[in-house]
């Protein structure tokens, strides 16, 4: 990397659920997300996703439960299926648990015990006292079978205990699944009983973006080095599911930002043969756009989406030393808001407070690289971080929180610290094994995705802001630069 540069890149309720009369299925479309199926690198605008009918006066309490009702997921009903329908059912009803496990809005009664209940073929017929053997509350029932287009999931939320037995207190028909990608389905489903049960956004049906040189392609002769891999831009769904590359130009590309629309992706890329911001439709094929406008003399690098979407923050060295700048999407009303102008002074890695009316930014200003906060427009600079050690790569969470993830340690390792930016109080999510950096909130703000070598090679792992799960969301190649994209709307 370039020495500046390398500077830079281097461093790094629950609530209550009582359970209602019971409900009439009611049916849901489920229209196709492309970002989600396989196919050529470049996709046409995707339709818009469907809106779940609304349920009301759903509330859910149960017999014997604790805040967190326990549920267990047969394995799903199919009379008659044949052997795509029996995979694309198990497949669904493994990705649910997941998803619904991942929230952590309701206990599980784990995969391995419930495959040791006998398989039922009705709701009557299902082996209730077993259930209640394992503790759970309730089962989530699915049916499954063939539909013109692919196939349909008839979901029912059936009491185990008491007077709530074979009660069913929720009940959806999930239409337009298709065996492609019958993942998405189930992302589909965890996410609107996570909405209808619990008044919870989840994540479901987000996405992560990082880089990646699991392609294991050579750098392009024009690129920074002739040695070496080529990093490219993935995607994946929020588990690393349906990973898919989204770059193809054999060059070294970083620092994806979403924005918010979820179909677009600002990244670093050096396919010029210096850094510069790239913008690109992942589902348009369209050559990325340069909004900064970089050459040999002013490059740029590390941007990030203000909450609107019509403007992109980024670090350039176009003034003489790294500064941060903001310009609209389409190029217009490029200006700098540091102004530190001058060599050996760095601010880069910015990152917008959800109300856009603030960046965080780090700065090496005051002799180590800390993190400032400044207005949009550059006034009012304030120092957020005095740590002993550097700190790198802040994101600011999502509404209706304050808080900004950063990474920050001694060397060789770091580890992700949630900071504040209120009481300025600090939080350590990671367990210091190994290096982690590059923190990227989940859009409801529960979850943090970072790069940590703690597994050999870098990979993108998530932990939730308790500091209390984590788990692995890739394994080929090296994995770093995470950012999650919002929900789909």
């Amino acid at each position: 990397m370039m020495s500046k540069a390398s500077r830079m890149v281097g461093l790094m309720a629950a609530s209550t659920l009582v359970f209602a009369a019971p409900m009439r299925a009611r049916d849901t479309r489920i229209t196709s997300d492309p970002l989600q199926v396989r196919g050529t690198p470049q996709q046409p605008t995707p339709p818009t996703p469907p809106q779940p009918q609304q349920q009301t006066d759903l509330t859910l309490s149960l017999s014997g439960s604790g805040s967190h009702p326990r549920l267990a997921i047969p394995a799903f009903i199919g009379a008659g299926a044949d052997a795509d329908l029996l995979a694309a059912a198990k497949t669904v009803a493994d990705v649910l648990w997941d998803d619904i496990d991942f929230e952590q809005e309701f206990d599980l009664v784990s995969k391995d015990a419930a495959s040791r209940v006998p398989v039922a073929q009705t709701v009557e017929t299902e082996p209730y006292d077993r259930w209640q053997e394992l503790g759970a509350d309730a089962l989530v029932v699915g049916s499954i079978q063939r539909a013109p287009a692919g196939f349909t999931i008839d979901l029912k939320l059936v009491g185990v205990r008491g007077a709530d037995k074979q009660q069913q207190k929720f009940g959806q028909s999930y239409k337009g699944c298709v065996f492609a990608n019958a993942r998405a389905c189930a992302h589909f489903i965890s996410d609107d009983m996570h909405q209808k049960l619990r008044g919870l956004d989840g994540v479901a049906q987000t996405h992560l973006a990082f880089t990646s040189d699991r392609d294991a392609q050579r750098l392009a002769g024009r690129s920074i080095s002739a040695q070496g891999q080529s990093k490219e831009i993935y995607i994946s769904d929020y588990d690393g599911g349906n990973p898919y590359r989204v770059t193809a130009n054999q060059s070294l590309n970083l620092g994806s930002s979403w924005a918010p629309d979820g179909r677009t992706l600002a990244y670093t890329s050096w396919t010029a043969g210096y850094e510069d911001i790239y913008v690109s439709n992942i589902f348009q094929a369209r050559a990325p756009f340069r909004p900064a406008a970089g050459d040999w003399q002013k490059q740029n690098q590390f941007s990030s989406w203000s909450p609107d979407g019509t403007k992109l923050a980024f670090a350039s060295d176009r003034d003489g030393g790294w500064d941060i700048f903001v310009v609209n999407r389409d190029g217009t009303n490029l200006h700098n808001i540091t102004n530190s102008r001058r060599a050996g002074i760095i601010n880069g890695t910015p990152t917008w407070s959800p109300s856009g009316t603030q960046i965080a930014f780090t700065s090496d200003r005051g002799g180590s690289n800390q993190i400032y906060i400044m207005g949009a427009d550059g006034t009012g600079l304030d120092k957020l971080t005095s740590d002993a050690s550097s700190t790198d790569r802040p994101t600011w969470s999502p509404a209706p929180f304050n808080t900004i993830a950063y990474a920050a340690g001694p060397g060789p390792g770091h580890d992700i610290v949630l900071i504040d930016v209120t009481t300025r109080k600090t939080i350590v999510l990671t367990d210091q094994i190994g290096d982690n950096e590059s923190p990227a909130f989940a859009p409801n703000g529960r979850h943090v995705a970072f790069r940590t070598s703690r597994y050999g090679k870098d990979q993108i792992a998530i932990v939730s802001i308790t500091g209390k799960i984590q788990r692995k969301v890739t394994d080929a190649g090296n994995n770093t630069s995470p950012s999650w994209s919002r929900a789909p709307r």
